[in-house]
Order: C-alpha cells, then sequence, then structure tokens
C-alpha cells in the first residue's frame, strides 16, 4: 500500500506539474515542444540513453479532413439544384466529382489514415522522445511502451452533446458515399433524356433534406475542431505519468533479457503522425527484435475500466492478437477488472500495427457510452481516476517481468 500511494503520488506531481509549467498542447506547438523537453528530461533522471527526434507533417490537413467533405456535399446541393430547373450534365458531373473527392479523403485520411491531402497544407515540426533501457545481457527482445504528449483542441459540439456529434459526423461519411451512387445514376439517366430520378418529386425530396441538413454540415464544418487547446490530462497526461513512473522503476531494477523503449509521441492527437513517423523509421530493427509496443491512453477518467483495444478505425486495423491474450492472461492473474473489444478512432498502436509490429493500445472508458471530457475543456486533473493508472501501471511492470524471464 506504501508504494502504491508513493507511486500514486509521483504520477500526481507529473501531471500537476506539466499542467502548471506548460499547460496545453496543441500539435506542433510550441507548448507541445516544451512538454517534449520536460519528457525528455524526466527520463534523463534514469537513463542515460535518450534523444529528441523531429519529424515534419502537416497539421492543418487535421481539420481539412472533416471539413472538405462536409463543405462539398453543400456546394453540389446548389449544383443539385441548379441542374433541377436548368440540366445540364456539366452541373451532374461537377457534383459527382465533389463527393467522389470527399468520398477519396474520407477512406484514406479520416479511416485509413493516409496523408493524401497532407502535402497540400503548410509543413511544421513535431518531436518524438525516446528513451532506452538496455538490460544487463544481450537482448532478446525489445518492447515500448508509448504514449503521447500532445493534447487536441476542443470539440464543440462533441460537448455540447455526444449523440449529436456522432450524428453529424455521420452525415457526412454516409450521404456523401450516397450521393456518389446517385449522381452516378442521375449520369446515365440524363444521356437517356431522363433529366429526374424516374420520379420528379423524388429529386425535389432528396434536395429538400440535404438544404435541411446544410446548415448543420456547415456549422459542424468550423465548429467539429476549434481553435482552443485543451489541457488534455486524461488524453495524454495519464499516459505520460505512467511512463516515466515504469522509468523510474526501471532505473531500480535492471532486466536480464529484455530492451525497454520509452517513447512519447508528438501530434498524435492529428493524425498519430509522430507513431507513424517512429515505427516506420524503426520497424525493421524492432521486427528483428521480436518486438512488442503498448500504447497507452486516456487511462483516468473516473468511472471507467481499462480496456485493451483490438482493433481500430471502423475494424480495419487489427492489432496482434498474441500480445492481447498475453496482457489478458496479466489482467485476470492480477484480478483487475477489463474491457477488450474495438475502438472507432485510432491509437499510436495504429500505426505500429500497419508497420507489421506487434502492438496494442490500453486506454480506459465507461461500461456505456463514451468519456464525457474527451477533447473538451474538462479534461482536468479533477476528473482522473489514479487507482487506474496505478493498474495500468502494475499490468506494465507484471508484463515486463513475464517477457523477461521467459
Amino acid at each position: 500500500m506504501e508504494q502504491k500511494n508513493e507511486i500514486i503520488k509521483y504520477m500526481h506531481f507529473i501531471i500537476q506539474d506539466i499542467c502548471e509549467k506548460i499547460g496545453p498542447r496543441s500539435p506542433c506547438s510550441k507548448k507541445e515542444a516544451e512538454c517534449a523537453n520536460y519528457v525528455e528530461n524526466e527520463l534523463k533522471k534514469y537513463t542515460n540513453d535518450t534523444k529528441i527526434e523531429e519529424f515534419y507533417c502537416h497539421p492543418s490537413s487535421y481539420k481539412a479532413t472533416f471539413r472538405i467533405p462536409m463543405l462539398n456535399l453543400v456546394i453540389s446541393t446548389i449544383f443539385y439544384w441548379i441542374y433541377y430547373f436548368n440540366p445540364n450534365k456539366l452541373l451532374l458531373i461537377s457534383s459527382l466529382i465533389l463527393v467522389l473527392i470527399s468520398v477519396i479523403i474520407i477512406q484514406s485520411n479520416l479511416f485509413r489514415n493516409i496523408e493524401l491531402i497532407d502535402p497540400l497544407f503548410k509543413k511544421n515540426q513535431s518531436f518524438n522522445v525516446l528513451g532506452k533501457f538496455k538490460p544487463e545481457n544481450e537482448a532478446k527482445r525489445i518492447i515500448i511502451f508509448g504514449g503521447h504528449h500532445d493534447s487536441n483542441c476542443e470539440f464543440k459540439i462533441l460537448k455540447k452533446s455526444p449523440i449529436l456529434f456522432g450524428i453529424f459526423m455521420a452525415f457526412s461519411v454516409i450521404i456523401n458515399h450516397l450521393m456518389v451512387g446517385i449522381f452516378i445514376l442521375k449520369i446515365v439517366l440524363h444521356f437517356l433524356s431522363y433529366y429526374f430520378l424516374f420520379l420528379q418529386e423524388i429529386d425535389l425530396i432528396l434536395l429538400i433534406f440535404l438544404s435541411l441538413i446544410s446548415p448543420i454540415l456547415i456549422y459542424t464544418a468550423f465548429n467539429v475542431v476549434s481553435n482552443t487547446p485543451v489541457m488534455g490530462v486524461d488524453d495524454n497526461l495519464s499516459a505520460i505519468a505512467v511512463l516515466i513512473s515504469i522509468a523510474k522503476f526501471l532505473q531500480d531494477n535492471k532486466l536480464k533479457n529484455v530492451e525497454i523503449w520509452i517513447v512519447s509521441h508528438g501530434c498524435e492527437e492529428w493524425g498519430d503522425r509522430g507513431s507513424k513517423r517512429f515505427s516506420k523509421k524503426y520497424c525493421n530493427e524492432l521486427n528483428k527484435n521480436q518486438a512488442f509496443a503498448i500504447n497507452l491512453d486516456m487511462l483516468g477518467g473516473k468511472g471507467q475500466i481499462l480496456k485493451l483495444v483490438t482493433s481500430e478505425s471502423m475494424f480495419i486495423v487489427k492489432h496482434s492478437k498474441e500480445l492481447i491474450a498475453f496482457l489478458s492472461k496479466i489482467f485476470e492473474d492480477l484480478k483487475i477488472p477489463y474491457l477488450k473489444g474495438s475502438i472507432e478512432a485510432y491509437t499510436d498502436s495504429m500505426a505500429y500495427s500497419q508497420n507489421k509490429i506487434r502492438a496494442c493500445s490500453i486506454i480506459s472508458m465507461p461500461k456505456k457510452g463514451f468519456p464525457t471530457h474527451y477533447h473538451t475543456t474538462n479534461d482536468t486533473i479533477e476528473k482522473i481516476e489514479f487507482n487506474n493508472l496505478w493498474n495500468c501501471y502494475q499490468i506494465l511492470i507484471e508484463f515486463i517481468k513475464r517477457i523477461d524471464a521467459d
């Protein structure tokens, strides 16, 4: 119990110290860079093998990924109205091109995290932090424990209503896909000299519906991600506190066969850019050394339970079954309650799994619904359940011990 209280006190100090000295840390900002330096300085207390690695990305593409499909749908609706009164195939072709562009952006940047439109936006600098802990013998395996030190900007609609946020986002995704098929059908009918969808009333009903949701799409496009950075204590100082605590443990407990990398990624919130760059850079070395990567995110929400993430981004990216089974056994042996399943968003582990590195994430979630403080200014230290952080710490320490003894 004394050890638990001491470690929780240390975690609390780390989080409070970053909040007071640095504050919110939006991707690629000076504050994010300050936090990277802070994390490295803390790791230096426990290992001499630390470094900060700079990388470049186009963070503005993040907001554009949400905005362009919504605004394209509005513009295509205007073209559709003009066509309704004055049929011209160029209007239909233009509308089809707009919604096709939207679908391509949704399927690439949003669902698969492919940086398709990124080169269209300004390049910025961000930083990953790496601390290595070498074993006494030659390393038989590398274990990565990762998290991220940046925080997002507030999702204003999500703060007002998670249900409305989900509905508004679904409008853009679902309707853009549907309109691709509808505009293709209308172009075919146009060349057959049919200017309506079989009945004029069908076009009119569809146009009225698109017109009614257009104000919602415009509002959502410019308010889904605001310019107000959040403190991001749960997301993701909770993970940073656990990672630094693990580093402190490793200084006092030399391993025999396993090398540990503590990694804090930059620019996670706007497209996992740090973990993409890091995992791609080291994927050959990591796979050669039978690496496991466990990324931590949003560990501490009150009333939440730790969750093993099995897949991400609408089940597109699946994580290591071997690693998940190993961690599940530890949860059960230590009698720590946990959930297991997919998430619709993505964590840093998505990039590792895409680079064929055995990975998964540990997060925390309510039994039902979604964390109410997620990406809002309510994500403060008062929302943290430090017992969750302690449970995650125990899981990782036990994981280290079992792998090192294997």
